[in-house]
């Protein structure tokens, strides 16, 4: 049974070999190429151009089957269950690809590069310790409307690996996965500062909705250039809280961003496809509500951050596969706690009846090699030992 075959099992609410993964991948490329094995990456791999060597930019060329076979061997070392689709689809988890803004490298140090997005915003990424500052954000007022430049998601030449990545993924035994911007985060993360999309959502509610909508429907039309091509998960990233809870209210969730992601369930469904919604945070407020529209999978449920985890499978566990239940900082843990917390994760698979996903932690460049490796079989025993044990 392959990996993708465990994945669409749980997704049919039957039981798998063993508990399907879903990878976050790595927190940057230094990451990656300290980790991973050399002959499972390329320029192709990463949401951003790569820096080794440099590039500004996702060629326009066609992706060739060695490019393919990169993402699967790639897709087997991290014992995942789907590949994303496109340039730059296959990590990080649910960024990247054709269906997200593009962006392109204008300027480069030995510290640091500036990416420039569609839409015209940017993001200084620092190399050495990481990190990133959004800036240069293009809406500021409601005029600013009119001179807003969004990618042609329609245009066919966009999504012209798209249809063979499917074909080519699916018989090595990934599920095809494409990438669209949160329809909340979108918003702060590509085209208004987070400052003034906080004040906006209660002072400015008109220009939010006509943000939100212009931002929705190039999403929307990406979905279907996907799901025309062979997609079978549509992966949306919406950090909608922290640990603390929602970063806005129940009501606004509702009123702004809830009806797009009903749209977007109703038109995957209506392919026979499914929504693997990702939300940093505490969202257990809104929960019954993404349930409600009938999301597919919902991610990645950090312990630390929602403490009451087990309850919530118990209560939503019927009607959707949960994804998680690791924390986001491992490598702050030994390895012996790294297994107790992997296998408390993968001990929701008991009480979730649809069924649950682990999602790999990140690997991060504070790793050596030994411990990732170490994460990996750790992540393996554990998927493979708990199904066993419920036999």
């Amino acid at each position: 049974m392959s990996h993708r075959d465990d994945l669409l099992n749980v997704l049919a609410g039957r039981r798998p070999e063993r508990i399907p993964c879903i990878h976050f991948g790595f927190w940057d490329e230094k990451s990656m190429h300290k980790l991973a094995p050399a002959d499972t990456y390329d320029e192709n791999t990463l949401d951003t151009p790569c820096d080794e060597p440099p590039r500004d930019g996702f060629s326009p060329a066609p992706r060739t089957r060695e490019s393919r076979e990169r993402a699967v061997r790639m897709a087997g070392y991290l014992e995942a269950a789907s590949i994303g689709v496109g340039k730059g689809g296959v990590l990080s988890f649910g960024h990247g690809g054709p269906g997200e803004i593009q962006p392109r490298v204008i300027e480069r140090t030995s510290r640091h590069k500036v990416l420039e997005y569609e839409g015209g915003h940017r993001r200084e990424v620092q190399f050495n310790p990481h990190s990133i500052r959004y800036f240069h954000f293009p809406v500021k007022e409601e005029k600013d409307l009119e001179t807003l430049r969004l990618p042609d998601m329609r245009d066919p030449r966009r999504f012209q690996d798209v249809a063979e990545d499917s074909r080519f993924f699916k018989a090595a035994g990934f599920a095809p996965t494409g990438s669209i911007q949160g329809f909340f985060s979108g918003i702060h993360n590509s085209f208004m500062d987070f400052q003034d999309t906080m004040v906006n959502l209660l002072l400015k509610p008109e220009l939010m909705k006509r943000l939100t909508e212009r931002l929705a429907l190039m999403s929307l039309a990406a979905v279907e250039m996907y799901l025309e091509r062979g997609v079978e998960i549509i992966d949306v990233c919406d950090d909608l809280g922290n640990a603390s809870g929602l970063l806005i209210s129940p009501q606004l969730v509702r009123a702004f961003f809830l009806p797009w992601y009903e749209e977007l369930v109703r038109l995957v469904h209506s392919r026979g496809a499914w929504v693997h919604l990702h939300s940093h945070g505490n969202i257990a407020p809104v929960l019954a509500d993404f349930v409600g529209i009938g999301t597919d999978i919902i991610n990645p449920f950090d312990w630390e951050e929602n403490p009451g985890l087990p309850e919530l499978v118990k209560k939503y566990g019927d009607r959707v596969v949960f994804c998680g239940g690791s924390v986001g900082n491992l490598q702050d843990y030994s390895l012996e706690e790294a297994q107790a917390i992997i296998r408390r994760a993968c001990g929701l698979a008991k009480i979730a009846k649809r069924g649950y996903v682990l999602m790999g932690n990140a690997g991060i460049d504070s790793l050596s090699r030994q411990e990732w490796e170490a994460w990996r079989r750790i992540s393996r025993q554990a998927r493979e030992e708990m199904l066993s044990s419920q036999a």
